[in-house]
């Protein structure tokens, strides 16, 4: 045991040294520190996974939340124009999560004051006062307002909808400050938790209606909408099957429905939106079960997606993104389900271009907390499967084996040895993976039982290039490199 310690630390001090991985070019902030010093015990060398359909909770149904606006009432409007995209061409391939938004500045309503002098407030029979603004930017197919929160008295409400009519995602002042200190837990300053990113609404017309509780006035809100993000994708839209990434992946990637040995890695599976700088994107990550099976709701995706907790806290998650049965798309599975709130930055490492996120709230009812497997039983020749949501599709899944390893950088990929190695490389048999498909994880089954064993990097394959490779973080390096104190508590 003392043996096997000693050769894993000094495996973990060989790795440090080998720069591969996505990510940004600047360095990214460290995340906080691991519960415990002490590194994960070496004397279990995988997790089970966890199947929440086997535990019971209360039913939830809740009819969708609308406006309270009064009959009548005058919402103002801010135009931002039509967007034009830069004329630099976008970059694009695997190794980047998959762009589908862009910063567009707020001048009008930059400063509180200015957001203030635009609101007009309606009082309500029991005391409360409402009031609604739009935000228009012409050609978006959905849209995301980022906020600076100042100040929120208790008992706020904000909703966020699209054209009037429209169904409404409802946050309270209690619920959006107990997201901003779990941020501030994850690595954000209380200056950045200030910016909150709304849920993306469809169309090109935005709307954030306020309501404050009886006895607050106008003067204790202090918010200011700086910014938006202009999307030219949305997932509203998909479940109504008019999203233009229906259908987007190639045609040699695979139903994920049409397996039904692979339900239970498909609902271990979100597709995540979230916004850096503004700008917007898509990847794929998993749900992970840890040590005590507690329903921690770890999240696994990559580096180059997520390396740091703004990013972090502005993560929407889809889960259950896939079609309503075997080759059913564009219809969408009814278990379709949109969960807001951010995630907590705990692990990330772009050697092996991993990430570990904390969700703030907890996914939905019949997910799956995926096994993941850190042991030595996994090489050259291992059979593997993946799901994921290829350039934001319906989830799709691919099949292959192991056929070697390497070290990566954001560009490049060179071969490696087992030993030095801190990727795997795929070739698919069926399927393949694409943008959008970054973060996604692949499982090896070991028994009876599949289990997580890394997240895709990035790669050549394709479905005009089927013998192209992909490679993935090893998740027995980046368990071993810290993420797996998260996983052992």
């Amino acid at each position: 045991m003392i043996q096997r310690l000693a050769l894993l630390t000094a495996l973990a001090a060989i790795l440090a040294l080998a720069g591969c991985g996505g990510g940004s070019d600047s360095t990214p902030p460290a995340p906080p520190p691991p519960p415990s010093a002490s590194p994960p015990p070496v004397s279990i060398d995988r997790i089970e996974p966890l199947d929440t359909a086997t535990r019971k909770r209360a039913a939830t149904s809740a009819a969708p939340a609308t406006s309270l606006l009064p009959a009548g009432a005058v919402v103002p409007q801010v135009v931002l124009g039509p967007w034009v995209p830069a004329k630099a061409a976008l970059v694009s391939g695997k190794d980047r999560p998959l762009q589908i938004g862009w910063a567009r500045p707020v001048n009008a309503t930059a400063a509180t004051a200015d957001l203030a002098s635009r609101l007009r407030w309606a009082r309500l029979p029991d005391g409360s006062q409402v009031a609604a603004l739009a935000f228009s930017s012409v050609g978006a197919q959905a849209l995301r307002l980022g906020l600076q929160v100042l100040q929120l008295p208790p008992g706020a409400v904000l909703r966020f909808y699209g054209a009037p009519g429209t169904p409404a995602t409802v946050w309270s002042a209690e619920q959006l400050a107990a997201w901003q200190r779990a941020n501030m837990q994850g690595g954000q300053s209380p200056e950045a938790a200030r910016t909150v990113w709304g849920p993306d609404t469809p169309g090109a017309l935005a709307t954030l209606e306020l309501q404050l509780p009886p006895g607050a006035t106008p003067a204790d809100l202090q918010l200011a909408v700086p910014q938006l993000s202009h999307l030219t994708q949305t997932v509203e839209q998909a479940v109504k099957a008019l999203d233009p990434n229906i259908g987007d992946a190639g045609a040699c990637t695979l139903d994920v429905m049409c397996s039904p040995q692979l339900d239970t890695e498909s609902r271990a599976v979100a597709r995540i939106l979230f916004t850096d700088a503004g700008s917007s994107y898509l990847c794929s990550g998993t749900l992970l079960n840890d040590t005590r099976g507690s329903l921690t709701p770890n999240f696994l995706t990559a580096a180059h997606c997520i390396n740091n907790a703004t990013s972090a806290a502005s993560l929407v998650a889809y889960w259950f993104f896939r079609a309503a049965g075997c080759n059913a798309s564009p219809t969408v599975d009814q278990a379709a389900v949109q969960q807001a709130g951010g995630a907590r930055l705990r692990f990330t490492d772009s050697g092996v271009d991993s990430t570990l996120l904390q969700l703030n709230t907890p996914p939905p009812a019949n997910v799956v907390f995926a096994g993941s497997y850190f042991g030595s039983g996994v090489a050259s020749g291992t059979g593997v499967v993946g799901v994921s949501n290829p350039s934001g599709d319906l989830q799709k899944y691919s099949a292959g084996s192991i056929t070697g390893y390497a070290n990566c950088d954001s560009t490049t990929c060179i071969g490696a040895t087992v030993d030095s190695g801190a990727m795997w490389q795929i070739g698919w048999a069926q399927g393949t993976t694409e943008e959008g498909s970054s973060g996604s994880a692949i499982w090896a089954q070991l028994g009876g039982t599949r289990y997580v064993v890394g997240a895709l990097h990035g790669g050549s394959a394709s479905c005009q290039n089927p013998q192209g490779a992909d490679f993935f973080g090893r998740f027995d390096r980046a368990f071993y490199r810290g993420l797996g104190t998260w996983l052992t508590p």
